[in-house]
């Protein structure tokens, strides 16, 4: 019924969904890369019922069905895992096949692969999987195993010391310093950039969700920013900051499978290929790697559910009534307007899990219920207002929220098409539609362990609300960042096959559990990506060697050249004099815009973070507005940002700063005539000056 919708039903549904008119008018140079996917969105959101519709008809099956031989059903059920089995082998040899061309390049010829897991993994994980299946039908081993995994203090001390060692050592290629941003994947510093000047706009003066939009995170920066004024504004203070808060959300996790397995030793086991996968490589080069951990997935995105996920677990791990409730929706809350992508499908998925954790048992009143969550979310919405009155004076913009998710989601800015039906993807949704289902068949079953139930539950509706990351802008790298919640669902998956094979040790395992089994020691076989700390030490050391794509030695430092720093932080004050000032507002539109702002003792009035974020005509208005506003006069800009940005400049009266003067920018000789100074990330710096307001007012101030 779902595939069905899902391949009559879309198209007409896209167009429901698509806004009749909306407020982005792209400048020409962002044009090409605007590819709305009605169509596709439709499709995710109709492939999200198939989950609940199957709970569902599990929940009235024993009412309507004709009651089946067990002959029948062993039939039945064995002929539907046979075929789950052969969808997995496909999905598998489609991915192997995939080739991603101009869609996904914007290059044409420029073609690539991604396999994602190589032959040597898949043999290691079938060889894992037959070992630890003998292992579980071996009664001698199966004692001594619960033996060793039974708790006692020495071994808790134990499993939390491996678990923070291996977490530390794991996120080692995450900590990077100004210098090692030379030899990193260009991935590193261009996406590093991004996250370090949303903190940078608080450390210039910006408040998020009042005068400044978030990419990544509206209220990480805020806890960020005073670290970096005790210990240094450097990237080396961010990265170990970041990875501070990476290793909580992941050591989170740890203790919720503690709480899940009731032995430490099992959860460190588990926990390992979750750790492992979480921290998938992106990009492995002879003298660096990057990792999920280099982005703004880590921490800035999962930080808040992963802690979320804990307090669920100790939520339905003691029963807790509306106290709790109003906990969970606090965190929830604020998880929420911290990044809505993510803090929605987290708060869904923590309803689902107390809902499925308390399946037939009894509860406390509906109404304390409803006043618990929404005291909850009223106080996530106080404590952010308090803060932004404290710091700016006013109160939080909710609709900064949803900005980028509109600019991306509903615009289609940067989409890209899922590449057909089967591949890794399809694998990722039917192990969340799996926990799901299994979590569903538990609580109906009146399963002693309500823990285990809800967070299948909570892991599923997570993962699946969460794949709107990679639904909209379906990148194959992009998949990878969906790659923790897939392991996580795996792990806990993995405790209910190794449960019912230890009660029924004779028993052939299901074509399931076998392709559960498989898919925890795929994850397992992540860990031969563990980093070693002394490469990582010769990393941090390592001698600086000029590249094409990295001719500075500290390509996101702002540049420490004395003629840069007038040419930057200057207004202009007439049509050939310029001041600098203390405080002055300037429109810096680089990825490291507030970064060089604060360093060079000016303010950046941009809410948004370089040009790659104000791609729309509106954005560069509000820009040019706010500066207006401000009193200042003066732009910069990268001479390789969009020439369609120039043209709105010219419209409001900016001219080119050149070598003979102010002039006209003349597209035909791009910047023959401009005064470019060279930037550390291997461009130059162009200015441009408002001849409306040739004084500025913030001089006069």
């Amino acid at each position: 019924m779902v595939l069905a919708a899902g391949l009559w039903l879309a198209g007409p549904l896209g167009v429901l969904l698509t806004p009749s008119h909306h407020s982005y008018t792209f400048t020409a140079g962002y044009a090409p890369l605007v590819r709305p996917e009605p169509t596709e969105h439709a499709r995710y959101l109709i492939a999200l019922s198939l989950p609940l519709l199957m709970a569902f008809a599990t929940i009235v099956a024993p009412r309507w069905l004709p009651r089946l031989s067990p002959s029948r059903a062993r039939v039945a059920v064995t002929s539907t895992q046979a075929l789950l089995a052969l969808l997995l082998a496909a999905c598998y040899i489609a991915q192997v096949r995939l080739r991603y061309g101009f869609l996904y390049t914007h290059q044409d010829g420029n073609v690539f692969q991604m396999r994602y897991f190589t032959t040597a993994t898949i043999v290691a994980a079938g060889l894992l999987t037959l070992a630890m299946i003998a292992f579980v039908r071996r009664e001698r081993l199966r004692h001594a195993a619960a033996a060793l995994m039974r708790d006692s203090r020495a071994r808790v001390a134990l499993g939390w010391t491996l678990a923070v060692i291996a977490t530390a050592v794991w996120l080692l290629n995450a900590v990077n310093t100004d210098g090692s941003l030379a030899s990193a994947p260009a991935d590193v510093p261009a996406h590093l950039a991004f996250t370090l000047d949303e903190t940078s706009a608080v450390l210039n003066g910006m408040s998020p969700l009042v005068d400044f939009t978030a990419q990544y995170g509206s209220l990480w920066p805020y806890a960020t920013a005073p670290l970096m004024l005790v210990f240094g504004k450097t990237v080396l203070t961010f990265s170990l900051v970041m990875c501070a808060l990476t290793s909580v959300a992941l050591l989170a996790i740890y203790a919720v499978l503690r709480r899940v397995t009731r032995s430490a030793i099992a959860a460190l086991l588990l926990y390992l290929p979750f750790l492992a996968t979480s921290l998938f490589t992106l990009e492995d080069l002879p003298q660096a790697r990057s990792s999920l951990a280099s982005y703004g997935t880590f921490p800035l995105r999962y930080a808040g559910p992963y802690v979320l996920a804990l307090l669920t677990a100790r939520h339905i791990d003691r029963d807790g009534g509306p106290r709790g409730i109003f906990l969970l929706f606090l965190v929830g809350g604020l998880t929420i307007l911290n990044n809505v992508e993510f803090g929605v499908a987290a708060l869904g998925a923590t309803v689902a899990a107390v809902v499925w954790a308390g399946a037939g048992r009894p509860r406390s009143s509906p109404r304390r219920l409803l006043a618990a969550a929404g005291g909850g979310l009223l106080a996530a919405l106080a404590l952010v207002s308090l803060l932004t009155l404290l710091r700016a004076g006013a109160l939080p913009q909710l609709g900064r929220v949803t900005d980028y998710a509109r600019l991306f989601g509903m615009s289609g800015y940067a989409g890209m098409p899922i590449p057909g039906l089967l591949g890794m993807h399809l694998v990722i949704y039917v192990t969340y539609v799996a926990a799901i289902v299994v979590a569903t068949v538990s609580a109906l079953g009146r399963a002693p362990d309500r823990l285990l139930s809800g967070m299948l539950a909570w892991t599923g509706i997570f993962g699946l609300g969460s794949a709107s990351y990679y639904v909209g802008r379906s990148h194959p790298v992009a998949l990878k960042a969906t790659f923790s919640v897939w392991a996580l669902a795996l792990a806990l998956l993995t405790v209910v096959v190794v449960r019912a094979l230890a009660a029924h040790p004779r028993r052939l395992p299901s074509i399931a559990a076998v392709a559960t089994l498989f898919g925890i020691g795929v994850a397992a076989c992540s860990l031969a990506q563990t980093p070693t700390p002394w490469s990582q030490i010769d990393r941090l050391r390592g001698p600086f060697a000029a590249t094409e794509t990295s001719p500075s030695p500290r390509p996101l430092a702002p540049s420490p050249d004395r003629q840069t720093r007038i040419f930057v932080a200057s207004l202009a004050d007439g049509p050939s004099r310029f001041v600098v000032k203390q405080g002055a507002p300037i429109a810096i539109m680089l990825r490291t815009g507030h970064r060089v702002a604060d360093a060079y003792g000016v303010r950046n009035v941009s809410p948004y973070t370089g040009s790659d974020s104000t791609p729309t005509v509106e954005r560069v208005e509000v820009v040019l507005d706010l500066l207006a506003k401000a009193g200042g006069n003066t732009v910069i800009v990268s001479n390789a940002v969009d020439a369609g940005m120039f043209s709105v400049l010219e419209r409001r009266g900016f001219l080119l700063i050149t070598h003979h003067g102010l002039d006209r920018y003349d597209p035909a000789v791009p910047h023959s005539d401009a005064v470019m100074l060279p930037w550390p990330d291997g461009t130059s710096v162009i200015k441009w000056v408002d001849t409306r307001h040739l004084r500025a007012d913030a001089l006069r101030r």
